[in-house]
């Protein structure tokens, strides 16, 4: 194989990993959604999620609330801004 092949099948590999990826978060947001009665988190989900996955809990978390990975990475770089 030539070098422009590799490189096509690498980019087509990741094409297919992101697609994945899109359709793994989808489902942990249905997964995680809150109870409807109560407005929480049903218990256990995030650490069965992360089994499921194999992904960590923070990972998970992210993943499912796209908004809680923005606000900590807001923070992180705060905090590197101070130092």
């Amino acid at each position: 194989m030539s070098e422009v092949d590799d490189e096509r099948e690498l980019a087509d590999a990741v094409e297919v990993l992101k697609d994945a990826e899109d359709r793994v978060a989808d489902a942990l947001r249905v997964y995680l959604a809150r109870d409807p009665v109560t407005g929480r988190p049903v218990h256990g989900r995030i650490g069965r999620a992360a089994q499921i996955t194999g992904w960590g809990e923070q990972r998970v978390k992210e993943t499912a609330t796209p908004a809680l990975a923005e606000r900590r990475r807001a923070r992180r770089s705060d905090k590197g801004a101070g130092q």
